[in-house]
């Protein structure tokens, strides 16, 4: 029986795609498409989720990888990304409804900046609890950070489901014991699997 739900965040809860987040800090498409594959490079933004890089050393690599016209646009790409991480439709019911039968938890490769900013991603304030990458030094799809999220939490493995995005990340969560449901984005059909195993209403 399922009585405690994980979530990932990015790509689960809310959208995440660079080229339309960097279109909101710059003028043309040519260059969204340059800011967000630079100014959100898997290198920066992995380093930024297991906690070993800091802000100004941040900046100071990306600005010496583009033109100097783009460095305020970086400036205000890395203060502002999260504002453009728009809700997945759906998915706030969806997490009110499992509350009704589970625990709810967040585990996410996530920088430092989430916890400071959690109200602009409004349905974590319903999260039981939130395991987030860099505050630990552990990422997903790592063993480690499954398991840190089972034991602070006194959590039986058997008893949790964890969605996530990334093939990896449910191999991961598989390994210690967890159920995984790989989201692909179909909300109804991550409703009606949630439905199948008890845990959310038929209504919602």
């Amino acid at each position: 029986m399922i009585k405690h739900m994980i979530f990932d965040c990015g790509k689960v809860l809310v959208t995440y795609d660079e080229v339309y987040i960097a279109s909101y800090f710059t003028e043309n498409a040519e260059d969204a498409e340059l800011l967000g594959r630079v100014g959100m490079a898997r290198k920066y933004w992995d380093a930024f989720d297991q906690g070993t890089l800091e802000v100004e050393d941040y900046k100071r690599a990306v600005k010496a990888e583009l033109p100097e016209r783009l460095h305020e646009n970086i400036d205000r790409l890395y203060d502002g990304w999260i504002d453009h991480c728009d809700p997945i439709p759906g998915m706030d019911a969806i997490v009110r409804g499992v509350k009704e039968y589970c625990d709810v938890y967040l585990l996410s490769n996530f920088n430092k900046k989430l916890r400071n900013e959690l109200y602009k991603i409004p349905v974590l304030a319903d999260f039981d609890a939130l395991v987030i990458s860099a505050e630990i030094g552990m990422t997903k799809p790592s063993e480690g950070i499954y398991r840190y999220l089972l034991d602070t939490y006194g959590l039986d493995a058997d008893e949790c489901l964890f969605v996530d995005d990334n093939a990896a990340n449910i191999a991961g969560c598989e390994a210690v014991g967890i159920r995984g449901y790989l989201f692909d984005g179909d909300v109804e059909k991550l409703a009606e699997y949630l439905r199948l195993i008890g845990c959310l209403a038929k209504e919602v």
